[in-house]
């Protein structure tokens, strides 16, 4: 009996020696101490980005991976004047590449493994959204061994419950397809029609439809109408389409081809569906090029496989001088070149042009003399059948061709098949994001021509006053921009729908201002639109308000071009004093920036906001009524309310302690499998998955991504994760095979391993279109289009800046999103490695004073036995005497 308390004792003095919280009983475990976590961010905020890079190899003590350094040769040793562009949309997976299991320790070095050389100080990221928007339902007590949380319920905003999973389009290597070379018939029991598209047509937000667009439309509605889905598949190069025609691995060929003697050797063509002719593009300060011209020293390029490449070749030796060069860059891509002044000249067909001139405007045309072709849809040969159903579409497609002007009502647009809806590329009304064309004005919009069964054309008006004169002149048939219902707009031979919201009106500063009554306005300037209803408003305030006469301020008016996300942006920065917004718009930037307020309310009782159509249109302002009216719509509005407008609550705590075992997350066993088989350090995806849905298995979020890695429906599909994505093994996997998708497309490109690394979070973030219009943003302003930090990133915040996403090719992005999102996890993955390089030597230290001990104590310290597996506790020291 004297024993016990001197054991007990030699047990306490041991605690201490060998760390604070590790000597507990069995039955008396403690959580492990925060003293090593609390240090680590401190030593991390006083570097620059150039000191944290420079530190994170100097602390691993190792050189980069072999795999490491076969990127940066092979990335060294490419041009990057002329990159190849990929799709932008989200889930394009073919050539998936090899998934090599790397053969190295968990303690490999920084630059070892994807992602491990991401230990660049970044600083703290300004205005940084604190939460992500997911919606879940958490198990209670799932988070307790942490110190942030799951998600919940009431932390953001649902998707559209009838959004559909998938959009029916799919890059060809990531659709589940087969072969089938039979006519009509064959192609009804299959249940399909494979529409084969050529991605660079497509690939980029269409400001207004292009004739390629149209195409896809028709031959969609066609597929319907044979009773038959219309799958969309994009080849990734022109020069696939025939082949993949002929091999059965499509059906028809929807992408305005060219009518050739060669062409028709190898498959038949529908009649045609028009002309085009082909043009020199040049930029817009460089001489007319006329036919002869001496052209001594310039290039100009053409992509292999297209007809360019033959009229290059039949047209350029009439011009002196001239070099032709075929590549494989796609044809858009190569009209950026010129815009940007990487090359000379290319050659494109008209309705190309019509595309890249929705974001450059700088490009000029010049006509190639008599070259005109017919262009039709693709067809196998000895398909009678199909050839004869695509002809009838052609003819009919003739009769109800259309005009740019049309002031017709419902039953015209009924007989044209479309509907003309004029907007402004806003981020709650029309705009891309994770490559999905999104916005609240575009899906009531798309369900109402689905009602109606029209094609739905999107136009974007360059200016706020535009969205009334393209209407009112015919060049549209309704304007859905927020647009609020005024007795002003009304007189002018406008007519509005439903109201659908009603907003607030304010002033809107700084969050550091203050104005609490209108007198505080004494001296102030309000920055307006003049073409706006706050403009109306403030003039209607001065009408009804002779107290406001005699208050000291300015109103100035700012340019058209500009909307009101801008305004705020210059409010924010400092450029602006003041502005009017209502509170619709104001909650949309809170989203993603916390920079302005409202600060006071003006009380307007009957700021409305309604689709707006010319009084002309009787018919089609009756259909409007009985569309918002529709209780299944007035349900989708609610839903789409919350998807677009609802602000997210910030509540998220980041981690600032590993639980008991040195776990960062409840999934790093399973981060780590599959981070081994794509070559990613797993502590930077477990900081990426916290970023995504904070561990939380059932996050959903408001454009529908879900899981652990809030991964789309349609991106899952696409990398073959067919299952359930809140399956957190399925979101794991499917988001690994992403991000070593997008990985891929920056490799060859000279750019370092690191920065590879960077680009790819902010791809999975924002979409690889608006990462690659960032690129070249950046490069334009002279930054390094190949670094991440401090340069492109600089550029991605500019982009929802008016001057510079209406000529990116996929325009407005959400750019504090992508800035934010890199910079939180490039901080977050310091930490983690910070705490785990304490953890383990943590248990180093207590491993080699376990053994130090007898056998029989060290197999009574909880502490030991966690470190040292293969002791066991004697009996009679297990519980107090």
């Amino acid at each position: 009996m004297t024993q016990r308390p001197k054991t007990t004792i030699s047990l306490a003095l041991l605690c201490l020696l060998i760390f604070a919280s590790g000597c507990d009983r069995e039955q008396n475990s403690a959580p492990p101490s925060e003293g090593t976590a609390a240090q680590a961010p401190q030593t991390e905020s006083s570097a620059t980005p150039e000191d944290g890079e420079e530190a994170a190899t100097n602390e691993s003590g190792n050189a980069e991976s072999a795999k490491a350094e076969s990127r940066q040769k092979r990335s060294e040793s490419t041009p990057t004047t002329d990159p190849n562009r990929e799709s932008g949309k989200q889930g394009d997976t073919s050539k998936d590449g090899d998934n090599t299991v790397a053969e190295s320790s968990e303690k490999e070095t920084a630059a070892g493994k994807k992602g491990e050389a991401a230990t660049a100080e970044t600083g703290p990221a300004a205005n940084a959204n604190e939460g992500d928007d997911t919606d879940a339902e958490a198990d209670p007590g799932f988070f307790d061994r942490f110190l942030g949380r799951a998600a919940k319920k009431d932390d953001t905003r649902p998707e559209a419950a009838w959004a559909p999973d998938t959009t029916g389009e799919y890059p060809i290597g990531a659709f589940k397809n087969y072969t089938e070379t039979g006519d009509l018939d064959a192609i009804k029991k299959r249940g399909k029609l494979r529409i084969l598209v050529d991605i660079s047509n497509t690939d980029s937000l269409h400001r207004a439809a292009t004739l390629q667009d149209i195409e896809i439309e028709r031959a969609k509605r066609k597929a319907e109408f044979l009773g038959l889905e219309p799958v969309v598949l994009y080849v990734d190069r022109y020069e696939q389409l025939i082949p993949f025609l002929n091999e059965g691995k499509g059906d028809v060929i929807a992408n305005h081809m060219a009518i050739t003697e060669e062409r028709l050797q190898e498959i038949d063509f529908s009649i045609p569906l028009g002309m085009t002719r082909y043009l020199l593009l040049t930029r817009k300060e460089t001489p007319d090029v006329t036919e002869s011209d001496d052209l001594k020293g310039k290039t100009v390029y053409v992509t292999r496989g297209t007809h360019f490449e033959d009229i290059a070749k039949q047209k350029m030796p009439e011009y002196p001088g001239a070099k032709v060069k075929v590549v494989d860059t796609n044809y858009i891509t190569l009209a950026e070149h010129v815009s940007l002044g990487r090359i000379d000249y290319t050659i494109i067909p008209e309705n190309a042009f019509d595309l890249i001139s929705q974001y450059r405007d700088n490009l000029k045309a010049n006509i190639l003399g008599d070259v005109e072709r017919p262009m039709a849809w693709g067809i196998r040969k000895n398909s009678p059948m199909l050839k004869e159903e695509m002809d009838k579409a052609v003819r009919h497609f003739q009769l109800t061709k259309l005009n740019e002007r049309f002031v017709g009502d419902l039953d015209g647009i009924k007989e044209r098949g479309v509907l003309r809806a004029v907007t402004r590329n806003h981020p709650g009304t029309y705009f891309m994001w994770k490559g999905r064309v999104m916005g609240y004005e575009y899906e009531l919009l798309k369900k109402f021509a689905q009602q109606l069964d029209v094609r739905l054309e999107m136009i974007v008006a360059p200016t706020h006053k535009e969205l009334f004169t393209m209407v009112r002149d015919g060049k549209a048939d309704v304007a859905a921009s927020l647009l609020s219902a005024t007795e002003k707009r009304d007189e002018a031979g406008m007519d509005f729908g439903p109201a659908y919201m009603k907003e607030a009106v304010g002033i809107v500063g700084r969050p550091d201002d203050k104005i609490e009554n209108i007198e505080d306005l004494n001296g102030r300037t309000i920055h307006l639109l003049r073409s706006s209803s706050q403009f109306d408003i403030v003039m209607e305030l001065l009408e009804k308000s002779p107290e406001l006469k005699k208050i000291n301020f300015d109103i100035e008016l700012v340019p058209e071009e500009l909307t009101i996300p801008q305004i705020l942006d210059k409010v924010a920065d400092g450029e602006y004093d003041l502005t009017i917004a209502d509170d619709i718009t104001v909650r949309l930037e809170h989203h993603w920036r916390d920079d302005i307020v409202n600060l006071y309310d003006l009380k307007i009782e009957e700021n409305i906001y309604a689709w707006m159509v010319r009084e002309s249109s009787p018919q089609l302002l009756e259909s409007i009524n009985e569309f918002f009216n529709d209780p299944k719509i007035v349900k989708l509005r609610e839903t789409l309310f919350h998807k677009y407008f609802d602000e997210p609550k910030r509540t998220r705590e980041e981690i600032k302690s590993l639980s008991e075992k040195g776990e960062i997350s409840p999934y790093d066993k399973l981060v780590k499998k599959y981070a081994e088989q794509y070559d990613f350090d797993w502590r930077l995806i477990v900081a990426q998955m916290f970023q995504e849905s904070s561990f939380n298995p059932k996050a959903k979020s408001w454009v529908g991504a879900r899981g652990l890695m809030q991964v789309m429906p349609d991106t899952g599909k696409q990398v073959g994760e067919h299952k359930d994505l809140f399956d957190p093994e399925t979101s794991v996997r499917a988001g690994m095979k992403y991000l070593e998708w997008l990985h891929r497309k920056f490799e060859d490109k000279g750019i370092s391993p690191e920065n590879m690394m960077w680009f790819t979070l902010a791809s999975y973030n924002a979409g690889l279109g608006h990462v690659y219009d960032a690129q070249d943003l950046a490069e334009q302003k002279g930054w390094d289009r190949n670094v991440w930090f401090d340069n492109v990133e600089k550029a991605m915040l500019l982009l929802s800046e008016k001057k510079y996403y209406s000529k990116a090719r996929y325009g407005y992005a959400r750019g504090r999103e992508p800035y934010d999102y890199v910079r939180k996890i490039s901080q977050r993955f310091r930490t983690y490695a910070a705490l785990l390089e304490a953890y383990e030597q943590q248990r180093e230290v207590g491993a080699l004073t376990c053994r130090t001990l007898p056998a029989w104590l060290a197999g009574n310290l909880n502490s030991c036995r966690g470190i040292l597996p293969e002791l066991t506790a004697t009996p009679q020291l297990a519980r107090h005497p």
